[in-house]
């Protein structure tokens, strides 16, 4: 019911560092979608809740942090290099929303983990999910495309093959690191 998620379009052998970028945006609008539909649920059954929950609360302790990390770690050192001063300010204002959606999550995160353990907590803390989710929807909208259409596009045009190639075997490596 929850956790419909399609499978990438672009075949690993030929991904890049801006398709892994992308495809971890796809998933972070994804778990986004699951956590705003589980802080609304009515009529789901309490297995589907709590594995809704656990999914969300996995993904957005273990994976969005390796997202964040390729981003300030790996992307915006070689972006502050080459960029103008549009790229500039995008890099500057998405760490400021990396700042802000850490702030959410600090406090989404033990919300989950509670429905997760007891699935027929939801309704009590439907509210404070339904405005955290809410929250972070609207942030990850305009940081996701902010990123998309400002920081995104300079990785391919701006950056050596060489560069970009260290990239995305820096953002591999980090995933191998985290399993």
């Amino acid at each position: 019911m929850f956790n419909q998620i399609s499978p990438s379009s672009r075949h690993p052998a030929t991904e890049d560092a801006v398709d892994l970028l992308v495809g971890c945006h796809q998933r972070i609008r994804h778990f986004t979608g699951v956590a705003v539909r589980l802080a609304h649920a009515q009529g789901a059954t309490l297995d589907e809740v709590s594995q809704a929950a656990g999914s969300v609360q996995t993904y957005y302790s273990v994976s969005l942090p390796l997202h964040e990390a390729d981003e300030e770690q790996t992307l915006r050192p070689r972006l502050n290099a080459v960029g103008d001063e549009r790229v500039q300010h995008a890099l500057r204002a998405m760490s400021d929303q990396h700042l802000a959606i850490d702030e959410l999550l600090e406090r989404l995160l033990p919300l989950l983990v509670m429905v997760r353990n007891n699935p027929e907590t939801l309704p009590a803390a439907g509210s404070e999910m339904c405005s955290l989710t809410k929250a972070l929807d609207e942030i990850f909208g305009a940081h996701l495309q902010m990123e998309e259409e400002v920081i995104f596009p300079p990785i391919r045009s701006a950056l050596p093959e060489s560069a970009q190639g260290e990239m995305l075997q820096e953002m591999q490596a980090r995933r191998k690191q985290g399993e």
